[in-house]
């Protein structure tokens, strides 16, 4: 619903002239970096290794090489904080701090999940984003294409089965590389992060809300859910209108393609309210002329340029919510008009797995203290992760590797139940604390620290 949080301003006017604001923090935090090294001797005083202080110089000139590329890049527009990387990074956060006081109270350091946690989030990336470019069917044009269209996870794109398996792999590594030598069981570290990812299942499907991908099936009129529009810049507008059940403003264009003639308006639509009437001519779109050398598409009629502008062809802004229209009405006068369309009404399956992960969250973390056995809990999450995806699954029309997902929730199902039952033949690991059970522990407590009791 909202693809750009905000934009970070990079233009100081209050510069010289000529002196962009990129080079000035290049160079402003390369020389701190320089300076951070230099004095890196002297960190002894004060009970620092110098070898720390220069790794954190490295650190520094790392970060003012890519505030500096930022600030170079986004000049003219300002760097644009997108929702769903912001809730990816949210996500990212909140599960690390969550796992950790899980560790804790298990008598796991916190420094190992959050060491797991990076592991995890780029081997699971890597495999997400893998997994949705060779299952999209659309292969970039060539290999640095490829690159940049893999790096950009803000567009969406990110198939969580995939990242399944690109953490699986990950930890397998990690495995063998740092975790074997402290001696935490696979299981145990399984059941510690197994309500964490339900939340951040959830954080993420909020992220995936905000940027209109993993939408539903367009709603019924009298369906009792509450069903919702995505704005123009959504993924489901390209979608709708590919699928021919909406227009993507409000309006259709005549055939005659000489002139972009509004044909039809639809009634109660945003372009209707506007004051946009059939008969009317489109001269521009966005301050941009539809024909001549200074339209956005030069050679190409009226009605071709729009259609380009507003088609998926990535030439519509990203997060650019209106549309601004300049027509010529049937008495030769001009006016000036924006347009703020949404699509029809959709299922909000991103929300429908939001309150899901919540609902998963509270079970996993109410059966903890009941398990007999480490993998239980993890166990759990499977079964009731797999059988909301597939449910879920029935209700979504964005473009998916569709078979894939759903058989992969089978077999997950499958394993999950597998693996419960399994340990749940084992003998018990842990026993439920009652009172019963609690009460002689205490009195051997308290005996114990008062012998004169006895």
């Amino acid at each position: 619903m909202q693809q750009v949080l905000l934009r970070i301003p990079l233009k100081a006017d209050w510069l010289p002239a000529g002196l962009p604001l990129w080079l000035v923090l290049l160079v402003i935090i390369l020389a701190l970096a320089a300076a951070m090294y230099a004095i890196a001797p002297l960190a002894p005083r004060w009970k620092i290794h110098p070898k720390n202080v220069q790794a954190v110089a490295g650190w520094v000139a790392v970060a003012g090489l890519v505030v500096g590329a930022l600030a170079y890049f986004f000049a003219d527009t300002g760097l644009p904080i997108y929702g769903f990387g912001m809730m990816l990074f949210l996500a990212f956060i909140v599960c690390n701090w969550v796992g950790g006081r899980r560790a804790e109270h298990e008598g796991v350091p916190k420094e190992v999940v959050q060491d797991l946690g990076i592991w995890l989030i780029v081997g699971g990336l890597i495999g997400a984003r893998l997994t949705s470019l060779f299952s999209s069917g659309h292969m970039p044009e060539s290999l640095w294409k490829g690159v940049i269209q893999f790096i950009s996870i803000w567009d969406g794109g990110i198939v969580l089965y995939g990242a399944v398996i690109g953490g699986l792999v990950a930890y397998v590594i990690a495995y063998f590389v740092v975790f074997r030598k402290i001696g935490v069981s696979t299981l145990k570290l399984a059941d510690i992060l197994a309500p964490t990812l339900a939340v951040g299942l959830g954080l993420g499907r909020i992220g995936c809300f905000l940027n209109g991908c993993c939408y539903g099936q367009v709603a019924a009129a009298d369906c009792p859910i509450c069903a919702v529009s995505f704005p123009l810049s959504a993924p489901p507008r390209y979608e709708m209108v590919n699928k021919g059940y909406q227009t993507a403003a409000g309006f259709t264009l005549a055939a005659d393609k000489t002139e972009a003639v509004v044909a039809q308006v639809e009634p109660g639509s945003s372009a209707d309210r506007a004051g946009l009437k059939a008969g009317d001519v489109i001269l521009e779109a966005d301050d941009a002329p539809l024909s001549g050398a200074q339209s956005r598409f030069p050679g190409s009629s009226p009605v071709d340029n729009l259609d380009q502008y507003m088609g998926n062809f990535g030439s519509w802004p990203r997060g650019k919510n209106d549309l601004t229209l300049e027509v010529r009405g049937g008495d030769g006068a001009t006016r000036t008009m924006t347009l703020r369309p949404w699509t029809l009404g959709l299922h909000p399956t991103q929300l429908y797995e939001v309150v899901s992960m919540i609902l998963l969250f509270l079970l996993l973390t109410a059966y903890y203290p009941f398990r007999r056995h480490d993998g239980q809990v993890v166990a759990l999450l499977m079964i009731g992760y797999a059988v909301h995806r597939y449910l879920n699954e029935m209700l979504r029309a964005d473009e998916r590797p569709v078979g894939f997902e759903s058989w992969t929730s089978i077999i997950l199902f499958v394993a999950g139940v597998a693996l419960w039952l399994y340990l749940w033949r084992q003998p018990a690991q842990y026993r439920l604390q009652t009172r019963e059970t609690v009460a002689p522990l205490r009195k051997s407590a308290t005996t114990a620290s008062n012998p004169a009791a006895t």
